[in-house]
């Protein structure tokens, strides 16, 4: 009895162990950032009015990328058995419904629209994840190894659905025949549901989020248009976790043709890039300093009075560093009412 006492010791010693790396990844991963919905509205003339938005989004993932662009693999070292390491493979898919009320006022400020966006997501998050021992062990500790890793990955594993997190931007538009420049100094507010205990979580965390944005855009005369918006993210200390995820800059981008009046084809794409490192209880010395590429065909279309607008696009991801590594859609109705 006292052997297989020991036994089940050094193993929770282990799961312990590896299940600090996991939880680290899992705070990580979750970036305020609904990647890739900016699209044909970067160039479209805003007139003034009250804006609609139904952003419907899919996102799907089978592999995790760690900080060489490598499936994770969790180590803990522990002298009677020495390193013990473990392979993590996850699968994430997500389900989100944005949906952004703005309005453009006929006040302007330096010759600029006034008006106010605000953007509530409804998320479903399913998340899968594997822990495969890769440290050939005796027979006796190996059974008991492989029941931990799986409890652990149970553990990390989970459904969730619920209200995310809320963007809020005051702007001001400035807008010509060929050029349209937008500042919005927004911020994001902990309105998501979220629990520290949870592997999964419709909201980020118990933190604020400052977010500045810059959208630039030009149209040609022969029916070329260029967009781009580029925020960069403050975030606070999560009361829940003392953990402070780092800044990150994050854009958005679209190329589209008009091939004819309200018709758009082209590509869009959006990058992530952290740039400080995480800090905080449990924050590793390399920081998960995230990062995320993504490229893919977009089409768009808008009614000649500018009420209404159609959008889709799939978007590949590609470089990632320590988030998951997937594809992902946007279908997206807009409708001004006024």
């Amino acid at each position: 009895m006292a052997v297989q006492y020991k036994k089940r010791i050094v193993l929770a010693l282990i799961g312990a162990g590896l299940a600090s790396g996991a939880a680290q990844a899992t705070e990580r991963g979750q970036l305020r950032a609904l990647l890739g919905l900016p699209g044909q509205d970067l160039t479209s003339p805003a007139l003034p009015g009250f804006y609609v938005q139904a952003n419907y989004q899919h996102y799907s993932a089978d592999d995790f990328k760690d900080n060489n662009g490598d499936t994770p693999v969790q180590s803990a070292n522990f002298p009677p058995l020495g390193t013990v390491s473990a392979q993590q493979d996850s699968k994430v898919s997500a389900d989100v419904l944005a949906l952004r009320a703005s309005w453009v006022s006929e006040s302007q400020l330096w010759d600029g629209r006034l008006g106010l966006s605000a953007t509530l997501p409804l998320v479903k998050t399913h998340l899968e994840t594997k822990l495969t021992r890769l440290t050939p062990l005796p027979a006796p500790y190996a059974q008991i190894a492989d029941s931990t890793l799986a409890k652990l990955a149970a553990a990390n594993s989970g459904d969730e659905s619920g209200v995310g997190d809320m963007e809020i931007a005051p702007f001001i538009d400035w807008q010509t025949d060929s050029y349209r420049v937008i500042f919005a100094p927004a911020f994001v507010a902990p309105t998501g549901d979220y629990d520290a205990n949870r592997a999964v979580n419709p909201g980020a965390g118990n933190f604020w989020t400052i977010r500045p944005a810059l959208t630039l855009a030009y149209v040609t005369e022969n029916g070329w248009e260029f967009g781009a918006r580029t925020t960069y993210s403050f975030n606070t200390e999560n009361k829940d976790t003392d953990y402070k995820s780092g800044q990150y800059l994050h854009s958005d981008g679209a190329v589209m043709y008009q091939i004819r009046d309200g018709l758009r084809l082209g590509a869009a794409g959006y990058l992530i890039y952290q740039t400080t490192k995480d800090s905080g209880t449990g924050a590793p010395a390399d920081g998960y300093k995230a990062r995320v590429f993504a490229l893919g065909p977009s089409i768009g279309w808008q009614s000649e009075d500018s009420r209404l607008g159609l959008e889709f696009k799939v978007l590949q991801e590609f470089g990632v560093r320590n988030r998951p590594e997937g594809t992902l859609g946007w279908l997206r109705v807009i409708y001004r009412i006024n």
